[in-house]
């Protein structure tokens, strides 16, 4: 057991012009934020200013450094990887909620219940997924001194804690994370989650939608 209690922070990327509208974009590169995502970041930039890190990772796509640039200054050192990018979900990316509803009947609400039991066309297979998400964060962790803050994908939050916490992969989606939630980890005589998808840095107007594109309820 190590002498040193280390933190693990990691936040979801801010609200993309594609989250508010309800649109599927996975492993999409080219979406910017909102500005509700840019004032979303700007609040949590001062939220972060309080906690010191000995390295910052990143997401290479541009929902996640946007709010990255935004939160911590252009001068900030930054480590972006490609392996933090979120599932690719092939045919469906772009694609509306509701339009995959109506395309693939019952295959976006198994998604959220099993998604290992789920075969999308084109895209990355959720077992590989899982496994891309445990391997990066824990590689970070291991190639690092002190604390260390990850803005990414709730995908790939929500895959790491699983696999952290011990979980099945298919729980991937009992945690809710809102764009620019804080979720800190505590490493220890074993991993402990001490904060889970806080966003008291924000308020009424800057929440936002709670959570991934689930299933429209009619």
């Amino acid at each position: 057991m190590s002498d040193t209690i280390r933190r693990i922070h990691l936040v979801r990327h801010g609200e993309s012009t594609w989250n508010a509208v309800r649109r599927v974009q996975g492993n999409h590169g080219e979406v910017d934020l909102s500005e509700l995502g840019r004032a979303q970041a700007r609040l949590l930039g001062e939220r972060l200013r309080g906690i010191e890190f000995a390295r910052v990772f990143c997401s290479s796509v541009e929902r996640a450094v946007q709010p990255a640039r935004l939160a911590l200054g252009e001068d900030h050192s930054i480590e972006f990887m490609d392996d933090l990018r979120e599932i690719s979900f092939g045919e469906w990316e772009g694609m509306l909620v509701s339009e995959v509803e109506e395309r693939y009947p019952g295959e976006l609400e198994l998604w959220f219940r099993s998604p290992s039991k789920v075969t999308i066309e084109g895209a990355e297979p959720f077992g590989e997924f899982h496994e891309r998400a445990g391997r990066t964060v824990d590689g970070i962790i291991d190639d690092t001194e002190g604390d260390v803050l990850i803005i990414s994908h709730g995908g790939i939050i929500c895959a790491w804690l699983t696999h952290v916490l011990g979980m099945s992969p298919d729980d991937i989606w009992s945690f809710s994370l809102p764009n620019t939630s804080l979720t800190t980890v505590m490493i220890d005589f074993r991993p402990r989650l001490r904060l889970l998808g806080d966003v008291s840095h924000l308020d009424g107007k800057t929440l936002g939608f709670d959570g991934m594109p689930a299933p429209v309820r009619k």
